[in-house]
């Protein structure tokens, strides 16, 4: 695993099932076989990173599969495919925001947070800001709220966490890592054996 969460996913199997269906296979082939069992290995290993980042920093997981991706993926020539999440912001509305008497609450890292002076912009559901496109994001003011002679300061949006913050972190790393290692053993030794049969018919 690297330092940003990124799961690498390689062909390097020394079992002796998996090296004696290799010695059967021509070079060509048994690297097509490596290179589909670690591409199945990767996108089952990219699921189970979605489920865990949703979980873990309180996502729908349908946003969680948005910023989780397979890049590179494997090729004859490299065997490596890394799994990869976003290190972009997710704005704070995706983590279920509401809005409270002095502020907003929003669900993050399995924890209610309380901002407080933060308030939710435009959206659906308020039509006279749909038209300022802020699509129901939570702002907070830099500074002071009012800079003088009636104007107020200016605002930002509130952002929540990284999904690559949430893949580095050890308890979803780890995960990922014991998942990763164990659909490539069954993966490379079924794709081993379908090539060796496919040879041999």
């Amino acid at each position: 695993m690297s330092d940003d969460g990124a799961i690498i996913i390689r062909a390097n199997w020394k079992t002796a099932d998996a090296v004696r269906m290799m010695r059967q296979l021509s070079a060509p082939k048994l690297n097509i076989a490596l290179t589909k069992a670690v591409n199945d290995s990767a996108v089952q290993v990219e699921r189970k990173a979605e489920s865990l980042v949703a979980k873990t920093l309180s996502i729908p997981a349908k946003r969680a599969k948005l910023g989780i991706w397979i890049r590179p993926r494997a090729t004859p020539q490299t065997l490596t495919a890394t799994v990869r999440g976003s290190a972009s912001e997710i704005p704070l509305k995706a983590f279920h925001a509401k809005e409270v008497e002095g502020g907003v609450v929003a669900r993050i890292w399995g924890s209610a947070v309380k901002h407080p002076g933060a308030f939710i912009f435009g959206g659906p559901d308020n039509n006279r800001n749909r038209d300022l496109g802020m699509g129901g994001h939570v702002f907070h003011r830099l500074g002071k709220t009012w800079t003088g002679k009636g104007k107020r300061g200016p605002i930002a949006r509130a952002r929540g966490g990284k999904i690559s913050e949430a893949m580095a972190q050890d308890a979803v790393s780890t995960a990922n890592e014991r998942y990763a290692i164990e659909r490539l053993q069954v993966n490379v030794l079924r794709q081993l054996d379908r090539a060796t049969r496919r040879r041999g018919s």
